[in-house]
Order: structure tokens, then C-alpha cells, then sequence
């Protein structure tokens, strides 16, 4: 059986969707993991229970917001890195390889 091996423009292709999908990805958690912080955030007229439960639903939260940044500063590292090592071609050599 043979492989069939994509060409570069292709690759290329697909690694641009999956940083862009990544990309996506982190920024709705970080806004609708803000969103349910800000929603609980109002303690007026709560008593400690409901207070307390609030407050770890807000650190999980929270949570997810750190893990989504750090998601966000790994796809800028790997961005970087392959920049360096020249794996990124500029658009200027995709549009040269296209004509």
C-alpha cells in the first residue's frame, strides 16, 4: 500500500485550522468561565452555605480560565518555535509557491 504524503500548502492548511480551532476554543472558555464567575459573584442575601459553594464553583472556574490562558501561551510558544526553526512559511513564500 502506498501513503499518500500532503503537500506543504496543504499542511500548512491544516495546521493554521488547528491553531486558529485552539484559539477558538480558549477564548469561549475564558469568557463563559468569566461569564459564571460574574454571575456568582453577588453575595448579598446569601447565607455561608450558599456563599461557600459559590466560592469553590468560582475557584473551579477560575481554574478552567488558568488552563485555558496556559492552552493560549502554548500555541504562542509552538508559534514561535517553528518561526525560529523555520517552519512558518511568510505569505509571501505561500504566495510565490501558489503561482
Amino acid at each position: 500500500m502506498s501513503t499518500i504524503t500532503p503537500n506543504p500548502i496543504q499542511q500548512s492548511q491544516q495546521r493554521i485550522l488547528t491553531i486558529n480551532q485552539r484559539i477558538n476554543e480558549a477564548a469561549n472558555t475564558i469568557v463563559s468561565e468569566y461569564t459564571s464567575i460574574v454571575a456568582l459573584a453577588p453575595v448579598s442575601g446569601k447565607d455561608r452555605t450558599t456563599t461557600a459553594t459559590e466560592t469553590y464553583q468560582i475557584e473551579c472556574h477560575a481554574t478552567s480560565i488558568v488552563r485555558a490562558i496556559e492552552d493560549l501561551l502554548m500555541v504562542s510558544r509552538s508559534l514561535k518555535e517553528s518561526w525560529i526553526l523555520g517552519q512558518v512559511a511568510s505569505s509571501f513564500q505561500m504566495n510565490d509557491e501558489h503561482a
